[in-house]
């Protein structure tokens, strides 16, 4: 079986890690009965060589966004030349720009084509006008092109049907899966990421993993720390991601007037979290807006619990086995925060065993065969 997925590029994020899990495992499972080629948009990134060690094949577009309409134009016939000399029994798009390039590839393939939507929802004070109109097109045009629409969480699901008018009847839902090779609890891990960074066994280590956008809400996130630091001295929280650096002003500045610089340490972006996840006590994401945020069960795998705003599929994910406030706004993570901490405090032996059933929670409900099996399993109906 020939499978062609198309997607933006093979930088680092949420989708791109999701589409290396799941070609690395057809591969491993189907081997030689599976052939898969991708097509990056942009120039290639991240995850290229990894699946390329896989045998998998890689193509770019190379569009550039100041590319004039005439540029694009090539950049579309080019595609559609890739995909009639590749003639495959599958086309998985991913994300609203290669959805809406698969507008113009040969209608034969129409009966093969399978869109993937990762966004929740989308908001005109966050979201670039580009995305949104692309996402209303390709809305327009669901009834018509693709065969099935998969989306990775229940929210965006309403969301893309009720706002933009999506086709209800090609809606199939699989949650993003994860593998126990890559994330795992381990002591040693844990003990590495203290020592370097000189962290003593009565510190009390908080965790943020994530860029620097609007919706990840973080000035929140830091107006409650600088709120718990006052009944905590021994508390510190580690922060990684996208812009998570001292050559960002406006985050210096969240620091300097809250008076918490001592208390922080930016580790900026980091090419694996797998140390820090098993070197951190709690995970908290403040987000605004999320579909199905990957940090939490990545971190859960590692048996670290996770506190969380009631954003995407936060709540699907945690389940009973970490934390969820309701509320996005700086008092009320506050408050959890704190009812949090001292649950960590003073019921260690509980905090122990959710630990263990946040492992548990992810390896049962969100691995990596449940969500390749469940693409399998669509692309065969």
């Amino acid at each position: 079986m020939k499978v062609v997925h198309i997607i933006n590029s093979l930088k680092k994020g949420g989708a791109e890690g999701n589409l290396y899990r799941l070609c690395k495992f057809h591969k491993k499972k189907y081997n030689n009965k599976i052939n898969i080629t991708i097509i990056t948009l942009i120039n290639n990134g991240f995850y290229e060589s990894g699946l390329k060690k896989k045998g998998i094949n890689i193509y770019s577009l190379n569009i550039d966004e100041k590319n004039k309409f005439f540029n694009l134009i090539k950049k579309i016939l080019k595609l559609r030349k890739l995909i009639k000399n590749q003639n495959p029994d599958i086309i998985q798009s991913w994300m609203y720009h290669s959805n809406f390039l698969t507008l113009f590839i040969q209608k034969k393939f129409y009966n093969k084509l399978f869109w993937n939507i990762r966004h929740a929802e989308l908001d005109l004070k966050i979201s670039k006008k580009m995305t949104i109109f692309l996402s209303i097109i390709c809305g327009i045009f669901s009834k018509l092109i693709p065969k099935k629409i998969i989306y990775c969480s229940e929210r965006s699901i309403n969301f893309h049907e009720n706002k933009h008018l999506y086709d209800k009847n090609k809606s199939i839902l699989i949650y993003n899966g994860y593998s126990e090779k890559d994330y795992y609890p381990s002591k040693y891990l844990h003990s590495t990421f203290r020592k370097k960074n000189k962290i003593k066994k009565t510190d009390i280590v908080l965790g943020y993993a994530g860029r620097y956008a609007k919706q990840k809400n973080i000035p929140s996130l830091l107006y409650a720390f600088s709120k718990i630091i006052k009944k905590y001295n021994n508390i510190y929280l580690y922060m990684a991601g996208k812009n998570i650096n001292s050559q960002n002003k406006e985050l210096v500045k969240h620091l300097k007037n809250l008076k918490i610089k001592n208390k922080i340490v930016l580790l900026s972006e980091q090419k694996k979290l797998l140390e820090f996840y098993n070197g951190i006590d709690l995970l908290i994401l403040t987000s605004t807006s999320e579909s199905f945020p990957n940090v939490i069960p990545e971190s859960m795998l590692c048996s670290t619990p996770v506190l969380s705003t009631n954003a995407g599929c936060s709540k699907k994910i945690i389940s009973k086995y970490g934390f969820i406030t309701s509320n996005s706004d700086k008092q009320s993570i506050s408050k959890k925060l704190d009812k949090v901490l001292k649950f960590y405090i003073y019921k260690k032996k509980d905090w122990r065993l959710l630990q263990k059933n946040s492992f548990a929670q992810i390896k049962k409900n969100f691995s990596i065969s449940n969500m390749a099996n469940g693409y399998f399993r669509n692309w065969m109906s």
